[in-house]
């Protein structure tokens, strides 16, 4: 065993993570934020996207090959974004124990590695990898051993439960920054443009236009409600008031940051907040956010 067998595929992590996403979500729409590396985990996502020639091998390997076609079906509650942050955790994890490769099996029973470090911050119970080579005295070298104990973990429900939290208290932080928005959903549509959409199952090629770009859906309630508050009900552009408290006649429409025609997704993270009148003046083809915010006091 070396070091690349540790990581699974990534559609098999977002599949697992937006099975146990789902089952959080119906029990409370509250969670609890530990910060635990948060802005550390908030910042990697915006370096790889504001440089991602910097970073193309590792891009790759998230939406290289076709596998952008797991991040097409319209609104998922586990968003592109969600499966982005969960694939950068996922990298920084597996580049994490790069370090220890050389230790002994002495010193691999003393030590306590990231991942022991971040699921015992957040109280998930889990074995040590003294506990684990109690009951796995096989042998074979330091290295193996280490990455074997690593990749039980890997396949393990609570390496999904911290995932989970993780990847929540991420996109807790990034859903707010609409420049990393725009950015996360251009480098996105960038890649659609480049894929031939026919080498794409039957579903996913449905969701296409004749032109090769995505079909516009209707927009659930979910997601209005998650733009149009964190948007804080004003135009994104002039900060017109949109609540309907102070002015009912402003009308609102919940815009595609990257629109539809220039390939932009049907997700969550691709919208934002405009009043009728800068909606219009922004037109389809238009590629463009507000860094504009107001101040809480």
């Amino acid at each position: 065993m070396t070091s690349s067998n540790l990581s699974l595929q990534p559609c098999t992590f977002f599949k697992k993570g937006a099975q146990k996403f789902g089952e959080k979500m119906k029990e409370n729409n509250i969670f609890q934020m530990d910060y635990y590396q948060t802005y550390y985990f908030a910042n990697i996502c915006n370096t790889v996207i504001n440089d991602p020639f910097k970073y193309i091998r590792i891009l790759d390997e998230f939406w290289g090959n076709g596998q952008i076609s797991v991040y097409l079906k319209p609104f998922q509650k586990y968003s592109a974004l969600h499966m982005f942050i969960d694939f950068s955790i996922d990298r920084l994890f597996y580049e994490s124990n790069k370090e220890y490769e050389e230790l002994s099996i002495e010193n691999l029973i003393k030590h306590e590695f990231w991942i022991n470090t971040a699921l015992n911050y957040h109280n998930i119970k889990h074995p040590s990898f003294n506990d684990w080579y109690e009951d796995n005295k096989i042998s074979t070298s330091p290295d193996d051993l280490m990455y074997a104990y690593l990749e039980s973990i890997e396949y393990s429900e609570y390496w999904i439960d911290l995932k989970i939290q993780m990847v929540e208290e991420t996109f807790f932080i990034l859903f707010l920054n609409r420049k990393f928005l725009q950015e996360f959903n251009e480098n996105m549509a960038g890649i659609l443009k480049l894929e031939n959409i026919h080498e794409f199952d039957n579903d996913t090629q449905n969701l296409f236009t004749k032109k090769g770009r995505l079909l516009r859906k209707s927009i659930p309630t979910w997601a209005k409600k998650a733009v149009f508050y964190r948007d804080r009900g004003t135009c994104t552009f002039c900060q017109k008031d949109l609540t309907g408290l102070i002015n009912i006649s402003n009308k609102y429409h919940i815009d595609h940051i990257v629109p539809l025609a220039k390939y932009g997704l049907n997700d969550v993270s691709n919208l934002q907040l405009l009043c009728d009148t800068c909606n219009t003046a922004k037109g389809q083809k238009s590629m463009k956010t507000s860094k504009s915010y107001e101040k809480w006091y």
